[in-house]
Parts: structure tokens; C-alpha cells; sequence
């Protein structure tokens, strides 16, 4: 019997990431060059010697279900080991789009009791952490507790998140989500762990009706249950980013960069699915300069790139100029072109002498709380032809085409598909 099972929340887009989500969940989008964000999960759960997770999925889960495949590359596959996909689905007497987290665990309440657990963890797939989900177990197994879940002290802003209040024997003694004025900085991280037997009580009666008020919300599950069960806080001290923004996505990827980066992912050893990459390696032509950067396979420089993450099959062409930036996998910087902290989605072009990200810093229009740092994002498979001009704060869609491109593009603007902005 399997002594605990895993359930890994992957069905979100995020807004806030704007084009990055617009066609994958956030759980897909791409870290550190070569890595996908539910990378991070997995690995961990792998190490924690959890084999059978559940992956609870529903925005755009192609390129997820793409990348984790059959869970091979975190060895969970087996015949005690499993990854499954759990998409909404259409029964004999009902179908509907998962309402909310808690109502996505309580359409697979089969999964859950398949093999009879003891406990189910219940993980977000689109955080970065290197968390030890033993030491997590061990603080449940202690305390008998029925309900446990992770807090990290949070120094900024911490009213973002839900807040827990704990005792000095670490009981839970009061949760409110996203408080205007938080009583702590204790942030509750995604992270839960339930007795099987009490996660399936409380899920009928949250979402069955068996309460005053129905919710979807794993947030109000938390409230209530915390008043009549065992419940405990476990305090992370380790690494652990939220990046729901694109100011923090891109602050991320500066942080592993420089002699001694702030974030080591050596040190993490994290897996990924690499199966269908080719092996070749980067290749750096007589005039290239490249400079405190991450570079995966398959690249080809004969320009310069300095501060920047590049993922697999990027080219930078002779003259052109990467600076600060992170570009993912297959963009293609042309001869003489200048890239100053750009965010480029896969298989983007930007055309000979074409100035990205340049000009005074104001935030993003359509972003606004999102994008204030002063890079510049640019979709999937954007043509951005010979000469073009794009400030920085900057949000391309994907699929622009060069006719978008006619006249500069102001700082703080965003582009469409069609160059009417439809």
C-alpha cells in the first residue's frame, strides 16, 4: 500500500505572465534556459520517495503533458510508481471545467482512494523550490496531525499570499487568505499534506453541499477545518519563488547569474525530460563574446551575450548584441541587432539592426502591477523585421507579424497578432 500519494495543482494560467501563459500553464513555462516549472515539483516529490502523483490539470495542458510524458525522466515508472494526468471529463450524469482547486481533487476522489493512502500531499506545479518533502512527512507523522501544511516567512509583501497564525507547538490556530493588514508574515507556500480518510470528509462536505456555504477554495477548506481537527504549521526556511509576475520572473533568472549566484541550481540537481533534445553542444564562433551567461546546447553565437540565460537552439548572429536578457528555445537575433533585457518566447526572430528594449522605463499599460522592471516580452513565433524599434515594458503577443512593427513601439505599448491591436 502506498503510504502516501501526491496531487500536483498544474491547471492555472496566470494572467500576470501575459504572453509566457497565453498558450501553456504557468506549471509549462520555462526556468533557468532548460527546465519546466512542475520540474521542480516532481524532482522533489521523486527525492521524497512519493511514486504515484496525480497531475490535476485543465488551461492549455498540451506542452505539459508533452514534457512529463510517462514521468520517466523522475524514474516514476513502476510498478508501485505512476504519473497520471487527471483532466475534467464528461460522466454518465454530469461534465464540467474543474470550479477551483478543491473542487479538482473532489472529481477524482477515485484517484485518491484507488490505493487507500495514508496521507496525500498536495503540491502547487508552477513553484520554484528545492523543498524536502521528508522532513515535511516526518513533522505531520510526529504530531498525528490531520492536516498539515507549509509557511515561509515572507518579508515582502507578505498580504499577497494566506497567512497563518501558529502556536508555540506549531497548531494552527488561525488562516486568513490574502489579509489586508497580515497578523504574521507566515505565507502559506501551496503545500498541504491530508490524512486520505479526513481530505475526503472535508471535500464532500465543502463542495457536496454538506456545509452552509459550498466552496471550491482549498484557502476555505483550511479555515474551517482548522477549528475541528489536528491541524499544524510547518515553518520552510529554504529556497522557494513564487514568480507570478514578470518582474519576478525575470529577477529569478538574474539571481542565477554572476560568481556566486543566489540561486545555485547545481546544487538542486534537478530532473527534466531531455529525451527529445538533440546532444549537441553550444558552439561559440571565432568573434564571440559571451559573458557571465547561461548557454544550453544546440546555441550558436557569433555575437555577443552578456548577463542572459539562453535556452536550447538559440542563434545569435555576428554583430548582435544580447545583453541582460532571456531568451528561450530556437530565437534567432539576427546580424547587428540590440537586445536589452528581452523575454522572448520560443522561435521569436528579430530582424537585422532591430533595437529591442531601449528608451525611458515606464510600466507596462496592459500589465501594469505585473511589468514595471523595464524588460521587454515577447510571444511565440513573433517576426519582428529589419530595423524595428520596441521600447522597453513592452508586451508582443504571440504570432505578430512584421506588418505590426511599421512604427517604433513606445515603452509601456503591447502588440497584437494584427497591427490593429484586435
Amino acid at each position: 500500500m502506498q503510504k502516501t500519494i501526491a496531487m500536483i495543482f498544474a491547471g492555472g494560467r496566470v494572467e500576470e505572465l501575459a504572453a509566457l501563459t497565453e498558450r501553456r500553464a504557468k506549471a509549462a513555462v520555462i526556468f533557468a534556459g532548460v527546465y519546466r516549472a512542475i520540474d521542480f515539483a516532481l524532482t522533489n516529490l521523486a527525492r521524497a520517495g512519493i511514486g504515484r502523483v496525480g497531475i490535476l490539470a485543465q488551461y492549455r495542458p498540451s506542452s505539459l503533458v508533452n514534457h512529463v510524458g510517462i514521468g520517466m525522466a523522475w524514474d516514476l515508472v513502476g510498478t508501485d510508481r505512476a504519473v497520471r494526468f487527471l483532466s475534467p471529463y464528461i460522466g454518465l450524469d454530469r461534465g464540467e471545467w474543474y470550479r477551483g482547486p478543491a473542487d479538482a481533487l473532489y472529481q477524482n476522489i477515485d484517484f485518491i482512494q484507488k490505493d487507500q493512502p495514508e496521507d496525500v500531499l498536495i503540491v502547487s506545479g508552477d513553484h520554484v523550490s528545492n523543498m524536502d518533502y521528508t522532513s515535511f512527512l516526518s513533522f505531520h507523522k510526529e504530531r498525528a496531525a490531520d492536516f498539515s501544511m507549509a509557511f515561509k516567512p515572507i518579508a515582502d509583501r507578505p498580504s499577497r499570499f494566506g497567512i497563518g497564525e501558529l502556536a508555540s507547538t506549531g497548531q494552527i490556530v488561525n488562516f486568513v487568505e490574502k489579509p489586508e493588514f497580515p497578523r504574521t508574515n507566515l505565507a502559506s507556500i501551496g503545500v498541504y499534506l491530508f490524512k486520505r480518510q479526513v481530505l475526503v470528509d472535508e471535500l464532500f462536505r465543502a463542495v457536496s453541499g454538506k456545509e452552509e456555504v459550498t466552496t471550491f477554495h482549498i484557502h476555505e477548506i483550511v479555515r474551517r477545518l482548522i477549528t475541528r481537527r489536528s491541524a499544524y504549521g510547518w515553518t520552510f526556511t529554504g529556497e522557494w519563488h513564487y514568480t507570478r509576475t514578470l518582474d519576478e520572473y525575470y529577477e529569478f533568472h538574474q539571481r542565477l547569474l554572476g560568481p556566486s549566484p543566489k540561486i545555485n541550481l547545481t546544487e538542486w540537481k534537478i530532473r527534466s525530460n531531455t529525451l527529445y533534445r538533440l546532444p549537441a553542444p553550444a558552439r561559440c564562433l571565432p568573434d564571440a563574446i559571451v559573458e557571465n551567461s547561461m548557454v544550453s546546447e544546440g546555441c550558436e553565437i557569433a555575437g555577443t551575450v552578456r548577463n542572459s540565460v539562453l535556452s536550447p537552439g538559440v542563434t545569435v548572429e555576428k554583430g548582435a548584441v544580447v545583453t541582460n536578457s532571456v531568451l528561450w528555445d530556437n530565437v534567432t537575433v539576427k546580424e547587428g541587432a540590440v537586445l536589452d533585457k528581452v523575454i522572448s518566447d520560443k522561435r521569436s526572430v528579430f530582424g537585422p539592426q532591430s533595437i529591442v528594449g531601449s528608451g525611458k522605463t515606464q510600466p507596462s499599460r496592459e500589465m501594469a502591477a505585473s511589468l514595471t522592471c523595464g524588460a521587454t516580452l515577447i510571444g511565440m513565433d513573433v517576426r519582428i523585421p529589419a530595423g524595428a524599434r520596441i521600447g522597453r515594458n513592452c508586451i508582443v503577443h504571440p504570432d505578430a507579424g512584421e506588418e505590426c512593427f511599421k512604427k517604433p513601439v513606445a515603452s509601456g505599448e503591447s502588440i497584437y497578432q494584427r497591427a490593429s491591436g484586435k
